[in-house]
């Protein structure tokens, strides 16, 4: 991945003689090469051996986190700059952000910060200057070090599809031979008697067609880099448990998977329309909706990864 360093004052057309003209920016070169791609920033520097990062709702202007850190278009990179002590501006050292990434959540702009620029020896080195944040620098660089080598690739977006497929007659319970197989399989719930793997009924609205649809899920698992989730249909009294891709919508930008919830057709099923039936045990819901965070949570993982290779390949154009 190739990086670009300009001084701010050729990027914003300033005087020379302007104070900030000097102020370095780091950019991927596609990204300068191509203006408007990459239009938001985060503002860093240093201040008694101390890293900190540009906070504008912060009462000081600046934080030691990167969570908290505020994104400045262009045009908005000296009003961010002025929240910066005078004797740090020398210090101050700009990355550009691409926008692809905005949509993740804030707690994952210094994991994704590294994973774009730990080629660059300056930046590791410079990121790495407060002990608690370079630490997490080293891990998120050797993460990103190591997906690389294995050249992992992500195929996360697709666009939704529906279509007629054929009816089948399927399997009605689940047994153990329907996830023994699967590799590092991961129940949504448990019974807590025997450990069995519980068959969860939940209720999916489809909004394009105002219908309300049974479905079973059971769990999830990785395989070939992408997260799948277990379930069957209930369309039928004889059905099997199918495996399903979760991908993330071009379109809407909505989490999905594809599947055959009516009998002569498939249809994208959007996580955010599904929600748990009203027979679940309540003792068991607060197990049940914290395994499903977790699925959740790896979804995000999933289409951060996504994104970052999006980025990584346009960067290579």
């Amino acid at each position: 991945m190739l990086y670009r360093k300009n001084k701010l004052g050729e990027e914003l057309e300033l005087p020379i003689f302007n104070h900030y003209y000097n102020i370095s920016i780091t950019a991927l070169e596609f990204y300068l090469k191509n203006p408007g791609q990459s239009d938001t920033y985060i503002i860093t520097f240093k201040q008694d051996n101390n890293l900190f990062i540009v906070d504008m709702t912060h009462d000081l202007g600046h934080t030691s986190h990167f969570d908290a850190a505020s994104l400045f278009t262009k045009d908005k990179l000296l009003s961010g700059i002025a929240a910066v002590p005078l004797a740090a501006v020398y210090s101050i050292q700009i990355f550009a952000f691409p926008k692809e990434l905005h949509s993740l959540a804030p707690s994952q702009y210094l994991k994704n910060l590294v994973a774009l620029y730990f080629k660059d020896p300056e930046t590791m080195r410079y990121l790495k200057t407060t002990k608690n944040i370079g630490d997490q620098v080293t891990r998120y660089q050797l993460e990103s070090e190591k997906l690389e080598r294995q050249g992992k690739v992500f195929e996360f977006f697709k666009y939704t599809s529906r279509g007629k497929v054929k009816e089948e007659n399927n399997l009605s319970e689940v047994s153990s031979k329907d996830y023994d197989f699967l590799p590092d399989f991961h129940p949504f719930l448990s019974s807590p008697r025997n450990h069995q793997v519980l068959s969860i009924p939940v209720t999916y609205f489809d909004d394009k067609t105002g219908q309300t649809v049974k479905i079973d899920i059971m769990g999830w698992y990785i395989k070939d880099q992408q997260l799948k989730i277990r379930w069957k249909p209930k369309y039928m009294r004889k059905r099997r448990w199918r495996s399903s891709r979760i991908s993330v919508d071009i379109v809407t930008n909505n989490y999905f998977f594809q599947g055959q919830i009516y009998r002569d057709s498939s249809a994208p099923i959007f996580l955010d329309n599904l929600s748990f039936d009203s027979k679940i045990p309540k003792s068991f819901l607060p197990h049940l909706q914290k395994q499903y965070q977790i699925f959740l949570s790896l979804v995000e993982e999933q289409k951060r990864l996504a994104l970052l290779r999006k980025v990584q390949l346009n960067n290579k154009d």
